[in-house]
Order: C-alpha cells, then structure tokens, then sequence
C-alpha cells in the first residue's frame, strides 16, 4: 500500500470508524413496541349464576409507557364484562371482573378479548340454580266445627308449586274421622283437596288431622257435635 507522507495515520483512521459504525450499509430496523395478546383465561370458569369470576388478560410482552389497552366483549347477556381492561405500563397481564345473572337453565358464554388483529376467547359456563322442592306449609279442615257423621273438606297447602307428584300421608287422631292414608299434590299445583268422613257422636269431640312429608308435620283441629 502507498502513503503518502504525513497522510497514512488519517486513513488508517477513517477505514476503522467506518468498519465499526458503516456495516454493510443495511438501516438497522428499530424494536418494535406493539404487543401482542398472549391468552385471556377465566378463574373459575364454571360459576353459579348470578355469582362473579375473576378474568385475567396476558400480553406477549411488557405493556407500552402508556399502559396497553385490551377491547372485551361477552357472547352473551349473561355474563358481563367491562369495554376495555388496561395493562399497566411495564406489566404483561391485568384482571378484570365478570358479573352473571340469573338463569333458568345453564348457559354458555364466550368472552373475548382484542389487541390490535390479536383476539383470543375463553368459555365461561353459568349454571342454573337448583330448584328447591316446596315445603308442607299447612292442613286445614273446613268446616272445623261439624256434626257427626257429616263431611269436611280438607285442604293441603304447600309454601309453592310441587316440581314433582308429592304424596302427603294424612292421619286422624280419632276412629270418629276418617281422611284418606295419603294425598297426592299433582306436579305444579301449590294444594290439593281431600274428604273426611266422620261418624255420629253422642258427645262433643275434639281431635286433630294430621299431615306429614317427610319429617314435616301439620295439623288442624275438628270438632264433632252430636
């Protein structure tokens, strides 16, 4: 190589800031700062309704300066979910809420979450309560207050309508009146009606009809005359 006196050092200086900063002439492409979304996921996923869960959003990344805004949508009415849930700023996940209401049998809802062409979904099943059978609420006697030998009409109440036949066993305290062994309050009905015969006395009687489900029990007084 030739040099020319006095100017050899400065090239050689030249060739090495442009070997370390020039490369091969390629723009370094700068870091991309967008995000993506990783999952959204649901904690519990099964829930009774009109109970909460807890959702939880995750980036790919750190959320940008400004925090990183994820849209949510619900499937369905049932569950509802805020517009938007806001990552914070550094952090690659956040939590958010979600309500249900009330159901008469059990539904599924999609819950989704959207960052930038990024969507992900998670399934939230909602169960419908357990219906509660109704309870022995009363016995009555109409009249209460007869002649022997005579009818009165009972009447089983029950404190809603039967989700099923519930037979009822019905008893006399007394051999002067007779209600049939059980009375059956037909599915969907709140009572039913049933007959008791009595027999003629010679004094006043005073005794009781009694109903029984299960380990409920009710009565109502009757009363013969002769």
């Amino acid at each position: 190589m030739m040099c020319l006196p006095g100017h050899c050092r400065s090239f050689f200086v030249l060739i090495a800031i442009c070997t370390a900063g020039c490369g091969d002439g390629t723009p370094t492409a700068p870091s991309s700062s967008i995000q993506g979304l990783s999952q959204v996921m649901l904690t519990p996923s099964t829930v009774n309704a009109g109970t909460s869960t807890e959702g939880t959003v995750t980036l790919t990344g750190r959320a940008l300066a400004q925090g990183t805004e994820v849209r949510l949508s619900s499937s369905d009415g049932v569950a509802q979910v805020p517009a938007s849930i806001t990552v914070p700023a550094g952090a690659v996940s956040a939590t958010f809420p979600v309500t249900t209401r009330l159901v008469a049998a059990d539904t599924t809802a999609t819950i989704s979450a959207l960052l930038g062409a990024d969507k992900r979904d998670v399934v939230l099943r909602v169960m419908a309560p357990i219906p509660r059978p109704p309870t022995l609420e009363a016995v009555e006697i109409e009249p209460s207050v007869l002649k022997g030998g005579q009818n009165a009409q009972g009447r089983i109440r029950m404190t809603g309508p039967a989700l099923d036949p519930m037979v009822v066993t019905v008893r006399s305290s007394s051999s002067l009146a007779s209600p049939p062994a059980t009375v059956t309050v037909p599915r969907g009905a709140a009572s039913a009606t049933f007959t008791v015969t009595t027999r003629p006395v010679t004094l006043d009687n005073v005794f009781e009809i009694v109903a029984i489900l299960s380990d409920q029990t009710r009565t109502a007084q009757i009363r013969l005359t002769p």
